[in-house]
């Protein structure tokens, strides 16, 4: 399972380390295949910056979400 850490690298149930206060941490799930991962987080919501509350002018037009689709993308290519 993917989890949401806190600043020491443990699995929190806190906000706002862990936006919704999944038990464990929990934030995502991968088949033991590696075929299909499902996520929380909702990263298809928050792929470009403007989408995003707050951003650090580094980032551009692309949040870090968008490098996901990107990688999708060229597995499937």
């Amino acid at each position: 399972a993917m989890r949401y850490v806190d600043c020491s690298g443990e699995p929190t149930e806190t906000y706002p380390a862990n936006p919704n206060g999944s038990p464990g941490g929990i934030t995502g799930v991968t088949t033991i295949d590696g075929r299909v991962t499902i996520m929380m987080p909702h990263p298809e919501r928050v792929f470009r910056t403007v989408q995003n509350s707050w951003y650090p002018d580094r980032w551009q037009e692309d949040a870090p979400s968008m490098r996901m689709f990107r990688n999708a993308r060229a597995w499937l290519n």
